[in-house]
């Protein structure tokens, strides 16, 4: 973008130094952590050598990045688009989880068939309305499930996102117009991506620690056992300062969430 072009954006200063920016760089933090944690945690029922997931949750970083950057010039309703990948993403990333824990058994295979097509490019990823379906019925998270406005506030924003794609509204079509005024309705809509960006970072946290709490260790236990060192009594157990932070952060405001993760989670957490 040209110089000319960069400074006749219709971008106040309210609009620049909105908290979504910066929630956005702790957002993307999570997911570099997420990402070099799972790293080494190797999925039974796959051929990988290492775990599929840190790819994914490297390239669910780059989604905020790219999210960041295009909300940076004004293109607010291709940012806004890119939050509902931000979705479906997630989504895919719990449903496969989920997919190998019930499928997974070394008495009928070494490989868990949808996950090891996805794998290799030749499967496609369920509808959203069925990966929630098997999120629900699944005994892994069955209980998990009900903690979420999967069926109120989450379809509503479902909705507002899948406008965007669908251009169902000109006031979208005028969002990615960065020269164009509009009051304060560019602010507003920050608030409304910031809010379902935060719902959404709570599922994946939530689940993360639920499905998958190897990947919020601490990594002092395998530290002491690559340097040939016996780990302390219970380092097992330990979580790292990112678990910690994401917990507090996104699951310890709703009383019922955090219930739940402390008393079905190996980790202690705070």
């Amino acid at each position: 973008m040209s110089h000319s072009v960069y400074s006749s954006l219709q971008l106040s200063k309210a609009y620049k130094e909105h908290i979504c920016f910066k929630e956005l760089e702790e957002m993307m933090e999570f997911y570099e952590c997420l990402s070099d944690s799972s790293y080494c945690f190797i999925h039974s029922g796959t051929k990988g050598i290492t775990n599929y997931e840190s790819y994914v949750f490297m390239s669910i970083q780059g989604t905020l990045d790219s999210i960041k950057q295009l909300l940076l010039i004004g293109r607010i309703n291709d940012a806004t688009i890119l939050v509902r990948k931000f979705y479906d993403d997630i989504l895919a990333e719990i449903y496969f989880s989920v997919t190998l824990k019930e499928k997974f058994d070394i008495t009928k295979g070494l490989y868990v068939e949808e996950v090891q097509k996805w794998l290799e490019s030749k499967y496609r990823v369920p509808t959203i309305k069925r990966i929630l379906d098997i999120i629900r019925n699944s005994v892994y998270t069955k209980d998990l499930y009900p903690l979420f406005g999967w069926e109120t506030y989450l379809q509503h924003n479902r909705q507002i996102l899948d406008d965007c794609v669908h251009t169902n509204s000109y006031r979208n079509i005028l969002f990615n117009c960065n020269t164009v005024y509009l009051d304060n309705n560019r602010e507003k809509r920050l608030d409304s991506i910031l809010t379902i960006l935060t719902q959404l970072m709570t599922i994946q946290v939530a689940f993360v620690f639920h499905l998958n709490p190897v990947y919020m260790m601490a990594s002092d236990y395998m530290d002491y056992i690559e340097m040939g060192i016996k780990p302390p009594v219970g380092s097992d157990c330990w979580i790292s300062p990112y678990g910690q932070k994401a917990y507090d952060k996104y699951i310890k405001p709703n009383i019922k969430l955090a219930e739940f993760i402390k008393n079905n989670c190996f980790l202690n957490i705070e």
